[in-house]
């Protein structure tokens, strides 16, 4: 499906999708002028790049990046792969999420079912329309299917224990280093585990923390802007202001009016709702 390119400039454009089972030909040593995303539902394998070999078992997902050289293929037994080529801008915001800064495999929780099935039926639809509504419901799907996949990649389990270490102890006035000997590891260690998880930095990820429990209280209480920001780790409330609308947007006094706003329209609809008779 040749993408608009006003698609492309503005983000991600879906470039064609597919599926195939069975006792399939390895891929040998190729490039792609896209990227993609091929999912593994059933099966094992493997997969090479220059970063070395690795097995592939199902559930699990390899991202390819374009221009970089890989090969992969089922074992003995086959196993069935959906696929997915996408172009844009876009892709870069899903780079912090990879395995390895050039794509490579990640393996997908056993705890909960993948449903992609649906997305690909949609994708096939959507790439079988002519136009550009075709293109940008297949664009829509694409986020979707890598949102789908990324949520459900398996978390390294010591990766997770320090992600909750950190974030436990977001609002404490800790240096980096500080959070990483509190956790038992070095530096490097800490923005190792930190940044496979969440692709940010420690200090970034503290500041995400911080950030999002301000919007709850914002949201949520009738506490001053001053106590919120001493409560989630800030001396400086206006500090707290300037970050706060360098990352969200707006100003705390803003959101809070526009989140209170939008609470009580929500229950103002509710307390309708329930007044009309059946």
């Amino acid at each position: 499906m040749p993408p608009a390119h006003a698609l492309r400039d503005s983000g991600l454009c879906c470039v064609g999708a597919g599926e195939q089972s069975g006792q399939l030909p390895a891929v040998r040593r190729r490039g792609l002028s896209q990227h993609a995303l091929v999912l593994i539902t059933s099966g094992s394998g493997r997969y090479v790049d220059a970063y070395g070999a690795r097995e592939v078992s199902a559930p699990a997902w390899i991202w390819l990046t374009a221009g970089q050289w890989h090969e992969y293929g089922p074992g003995r037994d086959g196993w069935t792969e959906h696929w997915v080529l996408f172009d844009g801008i876009g892709t870069r915001a899903y780079r912090s999420h990879l395995p390895r800064a050039r794509g490579g495999v990640q393996h997908l929780s056993q705890d909960s079912p993948l449903e992609v099935d649906p997305i690909f039926d949609a994708l096939h639809e959507a790439t079988s329309t002519a136009g550009r509504r075709g293109q940008l419901m297949a664009a829509c799907l694409v986020h979707r299917l890598i949102g789908v996949v990324v949520g459900a990649t398996a978390p390294v389990a010591e990766d997770q224990t320090v992600m909750d270490a950190v974030s436990a102890s977001a609002t404490e006035n800790l240096t980096v280093p500080e959070r990483a000997a509190r956790a038992g590891l070095t530096l490097a260690q800490l923005r190792t585990h930190v940044r496979r998880s969440t692709g940010l930095t420690p200090h970034e990820l503290v500041l995400s923390v911080r950030l999002s429990r301000a919007q709850h209280l914002l949201a949520r209480t009738d506490l001053s802007i001053s106590r919120i920001a001493t409560d989630v780790g800030f001396d400086d409330p206006s500090y707290f202001t300037r970050l706060f609308v360098r990352r969200v947007g707006v100003a705390p006094s803003t959101f809070r009016v526009q989140q209170q706003r939008r609470t009580a329209g929500a229950s103002d609809l509710g307390t309708s709702a329930g007044d009309v008779e059946p």
